[in-house]
């Protein structure tokens, strides 16, 4: 059963440097099946770049933006609508 992970984030570069890595490393250690999405939404701090360095390799980590902020509601909806887990969270 494949978990999908869904993150919104508006300007959290500096608390998804820490976070991003060390649940990608739980998930792994668990042997779980997952996805985790972060959706950006509109952020100007790089985030979205954090994202992707943490995301380096690892094809199950990705990022959708929202241009411009669209909020977390709606950031949440996207990212539950595009995610292909049975689980999501």
């Amino acid at each position: 059963m494949k978990l999908s992970l869904i993150i919104p984030a508006y300007n959290e570069s500096q608390r998804l440097s820490g976070t991003l890595p060390g649940a990608i490393s739980y998930l792994e250690d668990k042997g779980l099946e997952y996805e985790i999405i972060v959706v950006d939404d509109g952020s100007t701090d790089g985030t979205a770049d954090v994202v992707a360095r943490a995301a380096a390799g690892n094809p199950r980590v990705r990022v959708l933006r929202n241009e411009p902020n669209r909020g977390k509601g709606y950031s949440v909806k996207r990212g539950m609508l595009d995610a292909a887990g049975e689980l999501r969270l």
